[in-house]
């Protein structure tokens, strides 16, 4: 992080630079930290410059280690900058859980501000650009927070090379090809990255074998970036090519997934788990995850709003019991170590240990549904042992489950009974986190998520096992919905069933997700262009007012959504719920029959 810490390694000038959104915390779940530790493991030293400061006319912090023998890497942050400076409805966010006492540092659109910066400073050297926000923005893509399709980023940004998805693998190489003296722009052929050719090069030696999206700015055309969607959904573990006005922009197959034995490796790496010393406040994010072990990559859900399948990918890579159980007795080795696990999971915590044959190809299935398959083998006796082998080890008092699980992936009858059994002995606190979302079946349809009737026979079975004889002074536990408001799809109408499911089932929840259109997902496109990619079909789409009126329905007991709630009641001529649902205010038009 500084020139003196440089000096007491030994390196006078670091091969790598990795500029960093984030503070520096030396922890697996922080992307700085886990690339760095991967790059420095593979031969290569690293410095850090994390947070620079980017509003200083002279960009002094941008100069902090000098330049790299190799590359700058810019890595923007665990959470997408515009996701994390900005709510759902736009309002400007007042903390970063990411930075010293939650303090706003970052820019908005921080790999190009960092990109510019850094090629202002140093213009002979490349810059290599990675993260959740370059990943889901390799192609042209709409943009929410500006209500604009944009370009692709590599279109923007000043950088030689992205790597998308979870980078360890495609960076390590980039850094050996330089090392061994390729030049960056004859380095095209790394799996799991992009670059960019002139105009001119494209149409006299297009890429063989590449699938051409619709160009930019033709793709701004609703109805083009819907088709674009498609091919590129369809077509993804393909070379993909997509023209811009003044540079065309290439995206290789993706890097293959990491094995076992390299996850193993990776998590086992000596990372501290603490915060750089050279901070004076506490880094909120940390506290949460500290003391948190991370079980495996990729999410074959397959959820229409959620970009975790498009950075992890679907094919779920699991670490092995032992690694896990080394890195456990590591951590509780720790002075700070008071004899809770926070979290044993990933993406959805039951996805450990799931394993299909056809993810040996590398490929997921064309239909992308893995849960549905006959091939597909779930991973729930894995998971259970891992968690009883956890739970034994010495000073560990608590093993808890924080990251939620997919109730559609719990076997029936006696081993999802045993499952759901255990997970309330002994490890869930109080409270069991699904995500259901919704209970309209068009709208969840259009989430590609389980239709209610699912959640509702889990729902009931949870209940009954709760009245089953329950460990000496373990309470009685309840669970906590993941709930979407205004989701493509989604009317009035549809947020009033929801809250009146929720008051007749007692789960009302406070936590309730506004839907944000983030790039790159199947959600966002049909937000944007009001269709279907896959199926053509028009999608009714709630914006501005609406998306208000939609959330505060689903927080009808919070005196500050009454008046949202009333109109979205009337609207919907559901008067006869006010006084019911909402408190009456004052005297309200009749409504007329028809």
């Amino acid at each position: 992080m500084t020139p003196k810490e440089l000096k007491k390694c030994g390196v006078i000038q670091p091969d790598i630079i990795l500029v960093s959104g984030d503070a520096y915390v030396d922890h697996p779940s922080f992307a700085t930290a886990l690339l760095g530790r991967a790059l420095w493991d593979a031969g290569f030293t690293v410095g850090v410059i994390a947070q620079p400061d980017w509003t200083d006319h002279n960009l002094k912090s941008f100069k902090r280690l000098g330049k790299p023998r190799l590359f700058f890497a810019v890595v923007p942050g665990a959470v997408d900058p515009l996701v994390n400076a900005y709510t759902p409805a736009l309002k400007k966010r007042s903390k970063d859980s990411y930075s010293p006492g939650g303090r706003l540092t970052r820019p908005e659109r921080t790999t190009i501000v960092y990109t510019n910066a850094l090629h202002w400073q140093y213009p002979q050297i490349p810059i290599v650009i990675g993260g959740i926000e370059a990943s889901l923005r390799r192609f042209a893509h709409y943009d929410y927070w500006s209500n604009s399709v944009r370009q692709g980023i590599l279109a923007d940004a000043p950088a030689s090379l992205l790597v998308y998805g979870m980078g360890e693998l495609a960076l390590i190489e980039i850094a050996k090809r330089m090392q061994q003296g390729d030049t960056v722009d004859t380095i095209r052929d790394i799996p799991g990255t992009c670059w960019t050719m002139s105009v001119g090069e494209f149409r006299k030696n297009p890429p063989e074998d590449a699938v051409v999206l619709q160009s930019y700015p033709n793709v701004v055309g609703k109805g083009v970036f819907a088709n674009a969607y498609a091919t590129m959904y369809r077509e993804g573990h393909k070379r993909l090519v997509q023209p811009h006005p003044k540079t065309v922009i290439v995206a290789n197959p993706p890097m293959r997934p990491v094995t076992t034995e390299e996850l193993d490796h990776l998590y086992e790496l000596p990372f501290t788990r603490k915060q750089h010393p050279s901070y004076k406040e506490p880094i909120p994010a940390l506290e949460p995850v500290q003391f948190s072990l991370v079980t495996h990559r990729g999410c074959f859900g397959g959820c229409s709003f959620c970009a975790i399948t498009h950075h992890q990918g679907r094919i779920v890579t699991s670490r092995s019991e032992d690694s896990l159980i080394r890195e456990a007795e590591r951590m509780t080795e720790m002075p700070e170590f008071r004899g809770t696990i926070q979290d044993v999971g990933g993406p959805t915590a039951n996805m450990y240990g799931c394993t299909c044959k056809t993810w040996e190809t590398g490929t997921p299935c064309p239909d992308k549904n893995c849960i549905k398959c006959g091939a597909f083998t779930n991973g729930t006796e894995r998971q259970l042992a891992l968690l009883e082998r956890l739970r034994n080890l010495p000073k560990v008092k608590h093993v808890f489950i924080s990251s939620g699980i997919r109730f559609d992936l719990i076997p029936k009858g006696d081993l999802g009974d045993h499952y759901l059994l255990e997970l309330r002995d002994h490890y869930i606190s109080g409270h069991l986190k699904v995500a259901p979302e919704h209970i309209s079946e068009r709208v969840t349809e259009l989430m590609n998520k389980p239709r209610n009737r699912v959640f509702y026979d889990f729902h009931v079975h949870f209940e009954s096992l709760q009245k089953r004889k329950t460990p000496k002074g373990k309470n009685r536990q309840y669970l906590v919905p993941y709930l979407m408001s205004s989701h493509p799809g989604c009317r009035i109408e549809d947020m009033i069933d929801l809250a009146l499911y929720l008051r007749k089932y007692n789960l009302y929840t406070e936590q309730v997700q506004d839907f944000t259109p983030v790039p790159m997902t199947l959600s966002t496109a049909m937000y944007y262009s009001g269709i279907h990619p896959l199926t053509r079909q028009k999608v009714y789409v709630p914006v501005g007012g609406e998306k208000r009126i939609q959330r505060a329905l689903l927080q009808w007991k919070d005196p500050k959504q009454y008046d949202l709630a009333i109109v979205g009641l009337l609207q919907a001529k559901r008067s006869d719920l006010i006084g019911d649902l909402i408190p009456a205010r004052g005297k309200f038009p009749k409504e007329k029959k028809t």
